[in-house]
């Protein structure tokens, strides 16, 4: 029989699809994401509530593939319908034959949840008990995204429903119904205004206080969940950012306005109209650029200080004016002259030249969550001064790959004109530079309070954008069923991947025999090849990657996989076992 649900906001979904839980469970749901952003500092995403009958067969045979055995040849192995099915490698589903039973079973009665990302799921581990989700059957199969919700636990229950959007109106916040760190901010804004703890939380009192309802709340903060003997690992609550204030007559308060200002430079540069866009620069150095006194500089440049984890900023020209960073030909699309805000950032989108220079490598150093979150004020300030947008719905490629006036990711003159939101100089029309390659834009956007994955419909006339995580919930998982099977050994002794020749035997590289994987290696023109790697070559080049099809591990793989990890939200350790190998596939690619 199928439970009283409640559908919940659609942009909850991972992919802005519309989850259901019971009343219950999503009143608490909208009371305990409102408690853990504030903490966190982190949006928050649903890749699963609800789970029916129906939907559970779809994720069952999306990961699972019919033997036609009437018994299990492995043990992973299903039995569905009467014959064994077996797991392809991706995500562990139970056998429909077992649905509404054992783990997952409060999936079938809308009481539990698949939540991302890991800051969500930690709190939600070591706070979440409060307020009825327990992570106890998660725990116990290695699974950080899945709570179960237990009404009888709840401490808030008397709050009610709390209806973000209405949080969002009285506090000023853009509505969109899904209170976000911005929101969360507001919030605090709010509560300090009318004499109540700015903590960004609307409990009892701050609730009754926006005329939403409520009443006086004592929750009992509850003891981390047991787990096994060893001691218990609780994530430490992330520390409270501070925001940086907006420009004030075209000045950014926070930025060094005095040591390289060259307001008074090009009187009659200006702006001559267009859409706003933010755009970030490398300096390929490693410390303040001269700028050729300006000629070439930006408005703002940002320095990271890994020791201290702090930054700094110069700004070079006010906000109500063009600066000078890109290329911009007479004649042409107007660069500089549209309505970018520039910012050039310290270190290099190049691995090797930042490592022969002792340069910051800004594609790993911004995945630092301090760094992240320092760039990520900077651009809600700027963002909040210009109305910039904080999105973006191009592909930030890799450099060297990023480099050239033909590059893919680069936009069209016409796709310029019609951009909003935040670019690369990768990006840029006339340039063929390709910094910053590939940094965590959309962790960062995020970090600023911002909807990454709001994607900015791409201008008419064609062009290419990526979404720049994997697709998730139960449609994407649906795609499986399209994805070859991950080809090598993974046993518990031998978990083998794709790598560098260099690694362990579990490395399989193309260039040597492998006697895990025998069947995986031929030999073609006198050289040994890998058939995995090919059929990854092959689908890296479709997707527009530089890569030679040879079968064999180099550079070029190194940076196309690491490449791959981190517009997937992955860890990047330029490994290719079964999760990247089906971000091969997953990855959207327009």
């Amino acid at each position: 029989m199928t439970p009283t649900l409640q559908a919940l906001p659609a942009n909850w979904g991972s992919r802005n699809q519309v989850e259901k839980l019971t009343p219950a469970a999503a009143a608490s749901l909208s009371r305990v994401m409102m408690r853990a952003v504030a903490e966190t500092g982190s949006v928050f995403n649903l890749n699963d509530g609800y789970r029916s009958y129906e939907e559970q067969v779809s994720l069952f045979t999306a990961n699972y593939r019919n033997r036609g055995t009437k018994s299990k040849r492995h043990r992973d192995d299903r039995m569905f319908g009467g014959t064994a099915w077996r797991w392809l490698g991706g995500v562990r589903v139970a056998s429909p034959d077992l649905y509404g039973t054992g783990t997952g079973a409060k999936h079938t009665k809308g009481e539990a949840i698949d939540v991302i990302p890991a800051l969500i799921q930690g709190y939600l581990q070591s706070q979440g008990l409060a307020s009825g989700w327990s992570w106890e059957e998660g725990r116990r199969n290695n699974e950080p995204w899945h709570f179960v919700y237990i009404e009888s636990l709840d401490q808030y229950r008397h709050e009610g429903f709390l209806d973000h959007a209405a949080v969002q109106r009285v506090v000023g916040a853009d509505v969109d119904g899904k209170i976000g760190p911005a929101t969360a901010g507001k919030i605090r804004e709010w509560q300090k205004a009318h004499g109540l703890t700015a903590d960004g939380k609307v409990g009892a009192k701050t609730k009754a206080a926006m005329g939403l309802g409520g009443g006086d709340a004592a929750p009992v903060t509850p003891a981390p969940p047991t787990v096994p003997a060893g001691g218990t690992s609780v994530p430490a609550p992330t520390p409270e950012r501070t925001a940086l204030a907006a420009a004030v007559d075209g000045i950014f308060p926070w930025a060094d306005a005095t040591t390289q200002l060259w307001d008074g430079k090009y009187p009659n540069q200006a702006y001559v109209g267009g859409k706003p866009i933010g755009l970030l620069h490398s300096t390929e150095t490693g410390t303040w650029p001269g700028y050729g006194a300006g000629t070439s500089a930006p408005h703002l440049t940002v320095r990271f200080d890994p020791k201290e984890r702090t930054i700094a900023a110069r700004q070079h020209y006010s906000t109500t004016r063009p600066s000078r960073a890109l290329v911009n030909r007479a004649g042409g699309v107007q660069t500089n002259n549209a309505r970018v805000f520039q910012i050039e950032l310290i270190g290099s989108c190049d691995l090797t030249f930042a490592k022969k220079h002792g340069y910051l490598y800004l594609p790993d150093l911004l995945e630092e969550a301090w760094a992240r979150d320092a760039l990520a004020a900077v651009l809600a300030a700027v963002s909040e001064s210009l109305g910039i947008p904080l999105t973006s719905s191009v592909v930030w490629a890799n450099y060297p790959g990023s480099y050239g006036e033909k590059a893919a990711q680069r936009l069209t003159g016409a796709q310029w004109e019609a951009y909003t939101g935040w670019l690369g100089h990768q990006h840029a029309p006339e340039n063929d530079h390709g910094d910053p390659g590939d940094i965590p834009i959309a962790e960062i956007l995020a970090a600023a309070g911002g909807d990454p994955t709001a994607v900015i419909a791409p201008p008419s006339g064609g062009g290419g954008s990526s979404s720049s995580k994997l697709p998730s919930g139960k449609a994407a998982l649906m795609q499986l069923k399209n994805v070859p099977d991950f080809p090598l050994l993974r046993t518990p002794g031998h978990l083998c991947y794709y790598g560098d020749a260099s690694g362990p035997i579990e490395s399989v590289s193309g260039k040597s025999a492998n006697s895990l994987n025998p069947g995986e290696i031929y030999t073609e023109g006198g050289r040994t090849r890998s058939r995995g790697i090919v059929t990854a070559q092959q689908q890296l080049k479709a997707r527009g990657y530089d890569v030679d099809i040879d079968g064999r591990w180099g550079a070029q793989m190194d940076n196309a996989i690491g490449n791959v990890q981190r517009l997937a939200g992955l860890t990047v350790d330029r490994k290719l076992g079964p999760v990247t190998w089906y971000a091969l596939w997953l990855l959207p690619v327009q």
